[in-house]
């Protein structure tokens, strides 16, 4: 747990908490505009879009192993590489690259091996893993800045290249082991029954009745049931909430209370995420994965109401919390209601669509909430519009997984979801 979440402050950092940090000597030097620059983030979360599944199948096919320090060594390199460009084009095609990487370094790699190894508890041993991302945006943003003070944009990206190769290939190449069994042990929690299933052991609490492994049937046949469709269109919505309100608060904020002030909340919301995405693990330990995906939901929703009325410094504080506890359905949650689904076998063939949908959502996120902005005149519209997407959002992914969790008590087989 703790190498997972080493290597989500150092990966995942890099290419979300401080890749704006880079953009005012960036456009400065090649003489482009902000939104210039923006395509290349553009790039980076788009490419996953597109190669998520394709990266999932490799991991769950392949030499686990092997294959993430290829990605460690493409992202380091591709990201050194930005050092060196003379053009915002160049600059775009190394984008691509650090786009796979991303990917491939961060949420799949992680999910995948703490669904091999955690039954019981599997909620908070993901979001340990997650607050990675917290602390390292924290940690590296103040880190950036302040060699970009000192020596300069390029030598910036070099310098985290280098920190990229020596903090996490050791731990790709001589922690993590793919399975339990290789180390002689059990995934925690497990018990196996006469199916071979593993459930989990602690009768006595609710939310750890349910039975987590059970779809079994291939991708290909998956994808043509309606539990897939919902799954996925339920991933797609979650992204473009998510960043609905990542990319258009920090504007909003600003213009009602001066960039000060603005920092403060964002900085909030940061912080209580780091809290929210451990409630949320251990929530879904307790309770299962419908009261999470409510929960989550549900205080999403009122947060985006909430901002309404950000006029108010104490409403605009009260909507950056809540955004904080629920926003970590975006990164917490996706795994959770696929191994909620699908069995251990089928989990590393299958989960790479599930990013790929929250990935296509937080690419057009903003945008979908500016553009609403710029066609009635106000924000308020847009939150509304977001609030009532959380309420498609948590229908479908209800839909896909009430199937399991709500027959905790009856045998699940192959005609499940006939």
């Amino acid at each position: 747990m703790a190498g997972a979440a080493i290597i989500l402050a150092v990966m995942g950092s890099a290419s979300v908490a401080v890749a704006n940090l880079y953009q005012a000597p960036v456009t400065a030097e090649f003489g482009i505009s902000n939104s210039q620059f923006a395509i290349s983030h553009s790039l980076v979360l788009g490419v996953g879009i597109f190669l998520s599944p394709f990266i999932s199948q490799k991991f769950a096919t392949g030499n686990f192993n092997r294959i993430y320090a290829i990605s460690v060594l493409v992202y380091a390199l591709a990201y050194i590489g930005y050092a060196f460009t003379s053009n915002i084009y160049v600059f775009y095609l190394l984008s691509l690259l650090v786009g796979y990487g991303y990917m491939s370094t961060t949420f799949i790699p992680t999910t995948m091996l703490i669904n091999k190894w955690f039954v019981k508890k599997r909620g908070l041993a993901l979001s340990l893993a997650l607050t990675g991302l917290g602390i390292g945006g924290v940690v590296f943003s103040q880190l950036v800045t302040t060699l970009i003070e000192n020596v300069g944009w390029r030598m910036t990206y070099v310098v985290y290249g280098l920190i990229m190769l020596a903090v996490v290939l050791p731990i790709v190449l001589f922690v993590y082991k793919v399975n339990p069994e290789d180390m002689q042990l059990k995934a925690y929690g497990t018990a196996t029954d006469d199916l071979g299933q593993a459930r989990e052991r602690n009768e006595d609490d609710e939310g750890e009745m349910q039975q987590v492994q059970a779809v079994r049937m291939s991708v290909s046949e998956s994808m043509k049931k309606p539990f897939f469709v919902l799954l996925v269109a339920g991933s797609v919505l979650v992204g473009i909430t998510n960043n609905g309100g990542l990319g258009q608060f920090p504007p909003v904020l600003t213009e009602l209370h001066g960039a000060t002030v603005a920092a403060m909340i964002i900085s909030v919301y940061s912080a209580v995420g780091i809290v929210g995405k451990l409630i949320l693990g251990n929530l879904n330990d307790r309770f299962g994965i419908i009261v999470s995906i409510l929960y989550s939901c549900i205080l999403l929703a009122l947060s985006y109401v909430l901002m309404m009325f950000a006029g108010n410094l104490a409403v605009a504080f009260v909507s950056a919390v809540l955004f904080g506890l629920g926003n970590a359905i975006g990164t917490v949650l996706p795994p959770l209601m696929t191994s909620s689904v699908y069995s251990a076998e089928q989990y590393p063939k299958v989960y790479g669509y599930v990013p790929s949908g929250v990935q296509l959502g937080m690419t057009v996120g903003s945008l979908f909430a500016a553009g609403i902005a710029d066609l009635t005149g106000s924000y308020n519209v847009s939150w509304i519009a977001i609030a009532a997407l959380w309420s498609h959002s948590h229908g479908e992914v209800l839909t896909a997984t009430r199937g399991l969790t709500s027959h905790r008590r009856v045998h699940v087989g192959k005609r499940l979801f006939v």
